[in-house]
């Protein structure tokens, strides 16, 4: 019975230790610095964070220098109100936490008796100042705006990073979905992971899993270099996308997508083949375009998650 016990507690253990990177790669965190109007720390108040679209609160204490931090909240809208003794309750909205971002939401309390609560709307400044990591952020309004190609593959978005390029026709074998390099990296040293887990193709390189829903996506962040502990295995870049995840209310979208071969212009792939040529020409099959018609429809349904409502 001993000895089943403790391998429980092992397993347990285990799992919940290969868990922690992946909460990591899929969060970001807030933290800040709590002064009163003379620029003086407040230690010991009290910071609760607070995730606009499930209910769903953290609490810190500020430490002996007023400082304080809320890490592996997940990405999304936040409110940030700090209490303490003999100040004015400070609630601060607007905040936007993104795929690993280390906000900074610094403070500044006012005197009780002079206002009872201090509101302030804004946002907290995308500058990373906490890690030399080199990266760009595709949201999820630049993922349904961007052209993504005819194959509506979000890892097209990766091809206008700067210092990305893509591989040769000849190259192609070698990467499954895409194939990029990264400020002169070889094909196989970039890291696909989806909601933090690993989504490489180990047969080859690039990705296992096709993703062909921008309206599925949260947001993409492409690491290319500088890249900090908590993603490994590869040395060149790091495709996290992280899927979309429920509110307290019910929300979901529609789409239908379509293209034909009048939308697109003739390349000089489709003139090698005998198409868009003028009669007589060496190898002429058509004047035209090749013919094609697509149609893509669909929609996304997610359910409420009931998070702490209140």
């Amino acid at each position: 019975m001993i000895k089943a016990t403790r391998s429980i507690v092992l397993l347990i253990a285990c799992c919940t230790l290969f868990a922690l990177p992946a909460i990591a790669q899929t969060t970001g965190s807030i933290a800040g610095t709590i002064s009163d109007e003379k620029g003086a720390v407040i230690p010991g108040a009290t910071v609760t964070v607070r995730n606009i679209a499930t209910n769903e609160t953290r609490t810190a204490r500020t430490d002996d220098e007023g400082r304080y931090r809320v890490a592996n909240m997940p990405v999304g809208e936040y409110e940030v109100t700090v209490e303490g003794s003999g100040f004015a309750k400070y609630v601060r909205t607007g905040i936007s936490l993104v795929l690993n971002q280390a906000a900074i939401v610094d403070v500044e309390m006012k005197a009780a008796g002079v206002q009872e609560v201090v509101n302030v709307t804004e946002n907290a400044s995308l500058l990373n100042t906490t890690t030399a990591e080199v990266s760009t952020r595709f949201d999820s309004r630049r993922l349904s705006e961007l052209p993504l190609s005819t194959t509506r593959s979000i890892y097209n978005v990766a091809l206008s990073a700067p210092g990305i390029s893509q591989v040769v026709t000849g190259q192609s074998q070698f990467a499954s979905q895409i194939g990029f390099s990264a400020n002169g990296g070889r094909v196989r040293s970039n890291n696909f992971m989806i909601d933090g887990q690993d989504n490489n193709d180990f047969g080859v390189a690039g990705a296992t899993v096709g993703l062909n829903n921008p309206d599925l996506i949260q947001e993409v962040r492409l690491v290319t270099n500088q890249f900090t502990a908590e993603f490994g295995r590869n040395g060149s870049a790091v495709f996290n996308a992280i899927t979309k995840s429920g509110s307290n209310q019910f929300h979901g979208s529609a789409f239908w997508f379509h293209n034909d071969n009048l939308l697109n212009a003739c390349s000089n792939l489709d003139k090698n083949a005998g198409f868009c040529l003028e009669p007589g020409s060496p190898g002429f099959k058509s004047e035209k375009r090749p013919f094609r018609i697509e149609n893509q429809a669909g929609f996304n349904w997610w359910p409420p998650t009931f998070t702490s409502i209140r």
